[in-house]
This record gives structure tokens, sequence and C-alpha cells, in this order.
């Protein structure tokens, strides 16, 4: 199966996915992990946890692969295989994410 890997780095969206099933699954999971946790009204707990960001570097790595695999509970085609945080040298913390993409049939 293919992995495929989606930041919260910020970049254009592509609403037209060209009918490509795949790049929309990945753009729906990238805008989830970019989504903060209490900002869809009505769903609360959709998105990621930022208060993950005010903790230590090495208690945010060990708190991020439960947090993602949270997070794309939202996404049931989406696998979580790994994320990674890590300094990006402008004071901010890039996550990367691993996915594997399984459409049921």
């Amino acid at each position: 199966m293919a992995q495929y890997i989606i930041t919260n780095l910020p970049e254009a969206v592509d609403f037209e996915c060209d009918n490509d099933d795949v790049a929309r699954t990945l753009q729906n999971a990238k805008n989830l992990l970019m989504t903060r946790m209490g900002e869809v009204p009505y769903d609360r707990l959709r998105g990621f946890d930022h208060a993950l960001f005010h903790l230590p570097l090495e208690q945010m790595r060990a708190a991020l692969l439960p947090e993602i695999d949270r997070v794309m509970l939202w996404e049931p085609d989406v696998t979580v295989i790994s994320a990674e945080a890590v300094p990006n040298g402008k004071g901010e913390i890039a996550i990367k994410v691993i996915v594997e993409i399984d459409f049921e049939e």
C-alpha cells in the first residue's frame, strides 16, 4: 500500500482534485490536521489539540501519535503510520505525518 506525507505547513488548497480520490482524501486529512480543536461549531472535538504545542518537545512527541490518530478518525480511509514533530528553525513546530490510504470496496 502506498504511503503519503502530510504536514501542518500552510499551502494552497486544491478544491478540484481532478476527480482523484487519493488527492481528495489527502486534502481532507491535511484539512483535519490544520483544523484547531474547538474551531468547528457543534463539533468541538474535531481538529488538532493545539495545547500540545505548549508541552516540552519530548512530551509533545510522545503525545503526538495518539492525537493524530484521534484527529484522523474523521477520515476513515486514512491510516496513520507515523507522526513526527520537529522545530523548523523559526520558533515553530512542524508536524509531518505519514499515512496510508485504503479505500474499502
